[in-house]
This record gives structure tokens, sequence and C-alpha cells, in this order.
């Protein structure tokens, strides 16, 4: 990522020296490894996925290109900060550390509607939205959840640690831009961003031996509005400024990429989506909703434990592999050999 017109993380001497064995990564204090800090509601069931498409695919083609690299490449990618994980002391040479941002009040009326309407099977009100928007609690979430002790803590803004000490910040409501510069960054095949988007609003979560949940959609009124346009981004603006920040740093990016460059994979990339889409989706078993029968529900949930990583992260990942096997062997060859 770039900030002050310069790359922050530079990893082009060792491309793929993030991909080394478990032992390795958990041999000592120094995180090492894919590493993805997963902020709640920004986009994150989307990035887990992501990452481990990311971990099987380089995993096997490094193999095949060389014998003594790992079978499996390390990956993080569970709920936990990036203080809490330890990552301000990774090793920079030995790992990509990436996550992703959201617009603030959004991802704050998300966070409300999923955990304390849907989950819960509660009924929203105003004042219930605007007590959750003006808790202290929530305020300035993602920069509290990404951000990297240092240290000197006058040294630097949360803003200024994050972009500077993260490998990439994706931006949620520019996925497709963002997943095309982390795998242009990564030097890996855009085959290995293509995913089924677990969570879409009016669906469901939950399965796999977990209640299925309907997921309500969110709401906002005239007054809520005017909260958050005013009073909630003043108490907020470290997360403001980590978003408007991230928001620049991936336009440098793309201009420094080359932004026709950019533009013409993010093409690319909406149609392997589409492509995906249409031969894939009458063969992913999603974890809901799941069938009131009982033999029917467990030979359901055996399906779902083969099309998904976990959960509902990834899920369909093995057909979107055979379906798109061919033109990510000709990235991968383009990319090796140039």
């Amino acid at each position: 990522i770039w900030i002050n017109n310069r790359r922050a993380v530079d990893n082009n001497s060792r491309p793929y020296g993030w991909c080394v064995s478990e032992d390795l990564a958990t041999n000592d204090e120094s995180p090492k490894g894919l590493l993805f800090v997963k902020v709640h509601k920004s986009g994150s069931s989307t990035g887990a996925g992501v990452t481990l498409r990311i971990r099987d695919g380089l995993s096997r083609r490094l193999t095949h290109l060389n014998e003594t690299a790992p079978a499996n490449c390390f990956a993080h990618y569970n709920h936990a900060t990036a203080s809490e994980l330890g990552f301000e002391k990774r090793d920079p040479s030995q790992s990509f550390l990436w996550s992703i941002v959201r617009e603030p009040a959004q991802r704050t009326l998300s966070h409300y509607f999923y955990y304390h309407i849907s989950k819960q099977n509660n009924k929203a009100t105003e004042d219930g939205i605007m007590a959750v928007l003006k808790s202290s609690e929530k305020q300035n979430y993602q920069s509290k959840y990404l951000d990297l002790p240092s240290q000197n803590e006058q040294s630097s803004s949360s803003t200024e640690r994050i972009l500077n000490g993260y490998d990439f910040v994706a931006v949620n409501e520019r996925m497709d831009e963002s997943l095309v510069v982390l795998a242009m960054l990564a030097q890996i095949p855009l085959t290995d961003v293509v995913v089924f988007f677990s969570k879409i609003a009016g669906g469901y979560d939950g399965g796999n031996g977990k209640s299925c949940v309907k997921l309500k959609n969110k709401w906002t009124t005239p007054k809520i509005d005017e909260y958050i346009h005013g009073d909630y981004q003043s108490a907020n603006k470290d997360d403001y400024l980590l978003y408007n920040a991230a928001q620049r740093s991936l336009d440098k990016t793309i201009d420094a990429l080359g932004r026709h460059r950019v533009e013409e994979n993010v093409k690319l990339l909406r149609s392997l989506q589409q492509q995906n889409d249409e031969q894939c989706a009458s063969k992913v078993t999603m974890p809901c909703p799941e069938p009131d029968d009982a033999e029917k529900k467990r030979e359901h949930i055996r399906l779902v434990k083969e099309s998904c990583y976990f959960s509902d992260i990834g899920c369909g990942h093995a057909c979107t592999d055979e379906v798109l096997a061919d033109y990510g062997e000709k990235e991968w060859a383009s990319i090796t050999s140039s």
C-alpha cells in the first residue's frame, strides 16, 4: 500500500517469502505467514475465504515448482485484534499482512443488526440504533482493532501505524478493485481471489451445527442519518481518518500499478466471478437454510463440510478451482515467467 507517495511495505525481493509452514510460522514471537485481520462486519467472511483460497492455490503451485516448498502455507484468518495476535512483532520478510475496512457507520449498523437484531430475533427501534451509535465501546472500532502498537505511542497516529504496517488494506465498498490490487501485489492469479460472498442482507447465517438465522435488512431514519453525519463522525474521527486514508492509498496503489491495467483486471475478475456463479452456484451447498427432515439434515451437513472450508467461509472452493483451473494456470505461467 502507498502513503506519502512511497510503498509502505516492499516484499518484491522475496515475493512468496510469506509462504511458510505452520511450524515455522509459530516457532517464536515473530508472526509469519499469510495474516488476515478479520474485523467484524467489514467483509471479513469474504476476506477469510480469499485468504484460504490464496493459501491453497499458492501452496499447490509452489510445491509443483519446488519440492522443498511448504506443503501448506500457514494462514491466519480468525477474529482477533492485531494487537492480541502480536502482529506488530511480525517478520515483514516472511509475512503478508492485510485486512479490510468499511465505512464506519455502515459497519456499526451492520454489527447491530446482525448480532442484536437478527441473531437474537429482536425488533430494531430508532432508540436502539441511536444508542449503539452513541456507545463509547463501539467508537473507532476499526482503528482500534487493526492498530499495531509501537513502543513510542507518540511516534505516529493509528492510521499511520496501520497503513505503514500492513502490506494491504482493502476497502469493502470497492471490493473488486481491492481484490485485483491484492492479487497484483501478492503476485498471484486472479482466480485465487474469486469467491462466493458469504453473507448477503436478507440471506442466512449459521447452520453446520448452529441454528440458521434469517438476516434482517438494516435501516435508518432521518434522525439517525443526521446524527451519523454530525456527532457520530466527530466521535469516530480515527475510523474516518483510517477509512479515507485507505481510499487514498488504494487510489495511489492503483496509479502505481497502472490504472488502465487495474481496470482491465477488474473487468476480468468480474467475468471470472460470473463464470464461477454460473457453473458452480447449483453445485455449492451453503450451511443455510437447512432441511427440516432429520436424515436430510445430516446429509446436508455432510455436503456443507465438503463444500466450505468451515461455517460459511469459502463455500464452493473446489468447484471454483475446477472451473477456473485452465485460466489460473495460464496466469500463473505468465506471472512466473515475467
